[in-house]
């Protein structure tokens, strides 16, 4: 399985980002049972099928770090091809960390909004980041 995690302070719209590239995989794929993660209602887990014949787990929780890392276990165990995950820079996540490295892995820092590009604009350009990685 291979990782991609978009990393970032809390607050940087992660979550948002991780939403909207999985609007862009729906277009392409067909979801198999989303499921909300946490007390956050953007956060969300799910497993896309049936793009370039990939199955492809999200999971949007990036602040727990013990969470991601039982998250990479299980999606790892279900024979997916691919993890995307969000991963909060804010406190170290060791847990998380060490179960990424043990992966083939691809990390993203979140970018930030500017003068120059919106929010939204920053959001869906990181989007585009990630499924251009698939």
């Amino acid at each position: 399985m291979k990782i991609i995690a978009l990393e970032g302070l809390p607050n940087t719209r992660k979550t948002t980002t991780i939403g909207l590239f999985y609007q862009l995989l729906l277009n392409v794929g067909t979801s198999t049972n989303k499921k909300r993660l946490g007390g956050d209602p953007k956060d969300f887990s799910d497993i896309v099928i049936n793009y370039k014949n990939l199955k492809i787990a999200l999971f949007s929780m990036g602040d727990n770090s013990t969470a991601i890392s039982q998250a990479i276990v299980h999606y790892n165990n279900q024979k997916c091809d691919l993890f995307i995950c969000s991963l909060s820079a804010g406190t170290p996540k060791i847990r998380a960390n060490n179960r990424i490295n043990r992966f083939n892995n691809t990390r993203i820092p979140k970018s930030i909004t500017s003068q120059i590009l919106t929010e939204s604009q920053t959001n869906n350009n990181d989007a585009n980041r990630i499924f251009a990685l698939i």
